[in-house]
């Protein structure tokens, strides 16, 4: 699950999270310029996958490795 209410997404028993961004845009930032917009949903969804080969013990939250400033 990508989210950015990853204590909800626990609550109900999702066992692989990943953390997003914002509420209402959990896979990017339409806020920031296309370019960098586009770097971090890249960023996002290859955590996803790769949070899909790993085993888990229950929900797990992982961060993608986005790093970003807004102006």
């Amino acid at each position: 699950m990508i989210t950015a209410m990853t204590m909800l997404a626990k609550q109900t028993g999702a066992n692989r999270i990943v953390a997003g961004t914002k509420i209402p845009h959990p896979c990017g930032d339409p806020s920031l310029p296309v370019e960098v917009d586009e770097t971090v949903r890249r960023k996002i969804l290859e955590c996803a996958l790769e949070v899909l080969q790993a085993d888990v013990d229950g929900p797990t939250v992982f961060t993608p490795d986005v790093t970003f400033t807004t102006g």
